[in-house]
């Protein structure tokens, strides 16, 4: 019975020891950088971002001018040729010219959404960036819980080797025999699920990368755990200052107060002028005419159309800045959220690692003990060894949770955990 000892202590060891072998690992900075080169929702946000930007030049571009030509007093019977007989030929130009500073101002406004755009972009880019960090979690994860499982379906084999020369030696018990089986199978039928599960999060993985659904991904190397202790006021200020979101919508605020200047120079008249050059075909006298004109918006039939915008724009105004309120306040709590979640899972992932794991192995040791002095049960053999397994199956859950919350609270704030780190130093 020493030799069954050492020998299962030597596979319990084993069980938590990864296997010496070369692996293919993934790079998340690697996979960061692919996302922002290929990613097709990105791509059409920049596309999106890009077309605001030529709105700048629009904006800032007068009308275009018009010319024309002008026959007068054309007799009759030389229809339909318009120069036949025709005593004059007028040549103009013209063009519109806004009042002073209606340019400008909707030049700014269209600068302010074109930043506002730009900015909801990078908003997309933290949210797609933390999908592919969760997902990239989860693999490792499920990486683990595959890892575990091979081990454990070669461990049970050995259980079950065992009870069976246990059974001949008449030491064991069939039932023995039989739940060793079966807990065989259920790993084996878990594995499958694991696989299916793997292959799962690999295709959304491709997704976000824009790869083949079915490329194989690499194995996900050991995340670091460690992180500072920052506070809720920390965090908060940083967020009001960084957050896409919050940028964004301070750019909608400055867009419709630029709206509301440009909506307050339509009261003020437009210019129009001609030149005209007239050609004379009964004198040798040619003439040039130029005419100056301008609209009229304060006519009580037109009035109305450029108070209203002036409305308009400042309910627009009132209604952005509530919803920068808004927005400021679910920031808030996406950050406290987050440290929440951070400090739940920093404080699992070390219960789990110095309290939970090793009391489980000192259960399993004993048991061990137990049942080879005869004391107990092959099935408490069982229990004991599960418990230590279902222990490192929620460390290891508890540590994707853990690195899951620091890709939310970059989202949150707005940065990276780096960056973060660098500005509170």
């Amino acid at each position: 019975m020493n030799f069954f000892l050492r020998f299962f202590t030597l596979l319990i060891l084993f069980t938590f020891i990864a296997y010496p072998q070369t692996k293919n690992y993934i790079s998340l900075d690697e996979l960061i950088k692919e996302t922002l080169q290929n990613n097709p929702q990105l791509k059409a946000a920049r596309n999106t971002t890009n077309a605001a930007r030529t709105k700048i030049d629009q904006s800032s571009s007068w009308d275009a001018p018009q010319v024309g030509i002008e026959f007068f007093q054309l007799p009759i019977q030389s229809f339909p040729n318009p120069i036949k007989n025709n005593m004059e030929t007028d040549y103009f130009v013209q063009q519109m010219f806004p009042f002073p500073g209606k340019i400008n101002a909707m030049t700014t406004a269209a600068s302010n959404n074109a930043n506002m755009v730009e900015q909801q972009y990078f908003a997309l880019e933290k949210q797609i960036i933390k999908q592919l960090k969760n997902y990239y979690y989860e693999l490792y994860l499920v990486q683990k819980k595959i890892e575990i499982n091979l081990e454990n379906q070669d461990l049970l084999r050995q259980f079950l080797e065992i009870t069976r020369k246990q059974y001949e030696l008449g030491m064991g018990k069939q039932p023995d025999i039989l739940r060793a089986q079966t807990e065989l199978s259920v790993l084996i039928n878990e594995g499958v699920n694991l696989e299916k599960e793997r292959t799962d999060i690999q295709t959304m993985i491709n997704t976000i990368l824009s790869r083949p659904a079915n490329d194989q991904l690499g194995y996900v190397p050991e995340p670091a755990d460690t992180l500072p202790r920052w506070n809720f006021d920390q965090l908060f200020q940083l967020a009001v200052e960084n957050r896409p979101e919050l940028k964004s919508m301070n750019y909608n605020i400055d867009m419709y107060k630029s709206e509301l200047d440009a909506s307050k120079l339509e009261y003020y008249p437009d210019i129009m002028a001609r030149l005209m050059y007239k050609d004379m075909t009964e004198t040798t006298k040619d003439f040039w005419s130029f005419m100056v004109g301008v609209n009229v918006p304060l006519a009580f039939w037109s009035s109305s159309k450029y108070t209203g915008k002036v409305e308009e724009n400042e309910l627009n105004i009132k209604t952005a800045e509530e919803q920068y309120n808004l927005m400021k306040n679910m920031v808030a709590s996406d950050v406290q959220n987050s440290l929440v979640n951070i400090e739940t899972n920093r404080n699992l992932t070390e219960l789990y690692k110095n309290s939970v794991i090793p009391q489980a192995e000192q259960t399993l040791q004993s048991t061990i003990a137990a049942y080879q002095t005869g004391k107990t049960e092959f099935l408490m053999l069982i229990d004991a060894y599960r418990m230590l397994l279902m222990s490192e199956l929620d460390f290891y859950m508890s540590k994707m949770n853990f690195l899951q919350s620091q890709a939310q609270l970059e989202q949150a704030v707005g940065l990276t955990l780096e960056q973060v780190n660098d500005k509170l130093k």
